[in-house]
């Protein structure tokens, strides 16, 4: 039988958990201004003393969530350039990756173009946790084009200018999706059907960009 002590900290993750989920469901859904944490509080089924007892603040809770999703981008771009597999492979993967990623979380993009606009300040943490995390992602990724320039396979191109094609291949659809799906009364599979066409472009792009 589980011992009292692992039944309480089961508890209090399952908790945590559900607190992190209500708050991110809410920050996209309103935005962070109009989100309290009363309102967390109440969709995560818990009161409002245990969120301030596990977060603190309402701030502590936009980071640790924020964080979440840059770790995760950024562990798998870095899993995808330690294979070993070509420039081709490996910028496929990193497309399907960052592609889903946003079909995963498809208020993100809108929301965080939002805040940012709104209050600069408080995604000054986030520009630093990106700036640390985005240094190895670079420096895997320009390994990798400086060996295929070097055999002539690929024209030159800086690891900067290959990552803002991908991103922004990646963003638009998302931030122009909702537009078009209402413009155009496209059902939810409509939709999908789109970006499954979409993102096998985006990487025809790249490489069209990148191919000599």
């Amino acid at each position: 039988m589980m011992r009292s002590e692992e039944k309480i900290q089961k508890r209090g993750e399952n908790t945590e958990a559900a607190i992190l989920e209500a708050a991110e469901k809410l920050f996209m859904e309103q935005g962070f201004a109009s989100t309290t944490t009363m309102q967390i509080a109440k969709r995560a089924g818990c009161n409002q003393a245990l969120v301030h007892y596990y977060f603190r603040t309402k701030d502590n809770l936009f980071e640790k969530i924020f964080e979440e999703k840059v770790r995760f981008i950024v562990t798998n771009f870095l899993n995808i350039n330690s294979e070993a597999q070509t420039l081709e492979d490996k910028i496929r993967k990193m497309v399907d990756v960052h592609f889903e990623f946003f079909r995963s979380n498809p208020r993100l993009v809108p929301f965080v173009l939002t805040e940012v606009l709104s209050d600069m300040e408080r995604f000054g943490f986030m520009f630093d946790k990106i700036k640390q995390q985005a240094s190895l992602v670079f420096a895997k990724i320009d390994e990798t084009l400086r060996a295929e320039i070097e055999k002539g396979t690929i024209r030159s191109i800086t690891t900067l200018n290959l990552v803002l094609t991908i991103v922004s291949l990646d963003i638009a659809p998302f931030i122009i999706g909702p537009i078009l799906q209402k413009s155009l009364n496209l059902t939810d599979e409509q939709v999908d059907e789109h970006l499954d066409i979409r993102k096998k472009e985006v990487v025809d792009i790249v490489l069209r960009q990148i191919r000599k």
